[in-house]
């Protein structure tokens, strides 16, 4: 028997711990994660992140898109945080099936791929949703009768997660039934109106006023570019304001009346990107999704929710666009 030694970078390689051109292979990535919480159960957050570095490690492939990774399978559904304590853990969800069309369905949960059943494989590094072949009926009822339950994507969906920016609001739970998009706009402008604070002529802010579907760019561009302007007409807008410091900018509602500029500081960049969702929706003007020759592609950040969504039904190929079969759940019909 000859034994052979072979490097750390080698090792990496034949274990698939990076792609092609070396760098981090974020589906690994999240196998081990799914790994261990299947044979862990309930975790604490910092014993999952550890056990994933722990075997990047051992074939010297960087860490740092670790935490990353397991904010996407949160975001996915396949778990979810919980604090028990001080501590935040990690609690594996209710193992589930989607049906992503073309005769293909997502996995959900920490759970092997069933016997008899094939793993798609040659899919980008940074796809980590598990899709399986689903050539029948038959199939799927294999799966329900193993303990992974179908739902649909509309079913995945619910509760919209703009509604715990609504809870937060509101001052309590909320009625997901009692809200929409277009009123959550409303409840944004009320806020706006009696908590905006006066900015003055030298605050620095950037709105997206250009046209849907046109570039969007970045407000941290060196210039304006895209759809943001410095100098937005009469109205409310979403914005981004500067902090203190020259990389700090703030996710912001403003409303400019005149020479009159007032601005409602946001939670976070994703209740930001909820909220320019829903100034579409409440003053008519849809945000452009583009759907041709088996890809879909969109021309605005989405929320972590909704793009989740998208990782499910379609598989990542770019930013902002998904490979998606002509049969794939439609998302968009989906809001409201």
């Amino acid at each position: 028997m000859t034994v052979e030694t072979i490097s750390r970078a080698e090792f990496a390689r034949e274990l698939g711990y990076v792609d092609g051109d070396g760098n981090p292979n974020k589906r690994a990535i999240a196998q081990f994660l799914r790994n261990a919480m299947g044979r862990w159960g309930l975790s604490p957050r910092r014993e999952l992140l550890k056990h994933a570095r722990d075997q990047l490690r051992a074939g010297d492939v960087p860490v740092d898109r670790v935490p990353e990774v397991l904010e996407q399978l949160v975001a996915l559904g396949e778990c979810a945080k919980v604090v028990i304590g001080n501590e935040l853990f990690i609690a594996a969800a209710e193992f589930r099936w989607i049906a992503m069309g073309g005769r293909r369905a997502v996995l959900l949960g920490p759970i092997a791929v069933p016997a008899g059943f094939i793993r798609v494989k040659e899919l980008p590094s940074d796809d980590v949703a598990v899709r399986i072949v689903l050539n029948s009926e038959e199939m799927g009822a294999a799966l329900d009768a193993r303990g992974v339950r179908q739902v649909s994507l509309e079913e995945w969906l619910h509760p919209y997660d703009f509604l715990r920016h609504v809870a937060r609001r509101e001052g309590g739970a909320v009625r997901g039934d009692q809200w929409n998009l277009a009123r959550f706009w409303e409840r944004l402008v009320s806020a706006l109106t009696e908590e905006g604070l006066l900015l003055g002529p030298d605050a620095e802010c950037r709105a997206v006023v250009g046209s849907a579907g046109s570039f969007f760019g970045r407000h941290t561009a060196t210039g304006v570019e895209g759809r943001w302007g410095e100098q937005p007409p009469n109205g409310v807008w979403c914005a981004y304001r500067r902090g203190h410091g020259d990389n700090r900018w703030l996710p912001t509602l403003i409303s400019v009346d005149g020479d009159e500029r007032r601005a409602l500081d946001l939670f976070d960049d994703d209740e930001w990107r909820w909220a320019l969702l829903a100034r579409s929706k409440a003053v008519g003007v849809a945000e452009v999704v583009h759907r041709a020759d088996g890809e879909e592609r969109v021309t605005w950040p989405l929320p972590a929710q909704l793009r989740a969504a998208m990782d499910i039904i379609g598989v990542p190929t770019g930013p902002w666009r998904w490979q998606i079969a002509e049969d794939a759940p439609d998302l968009w019909s989906l809001l409201r």
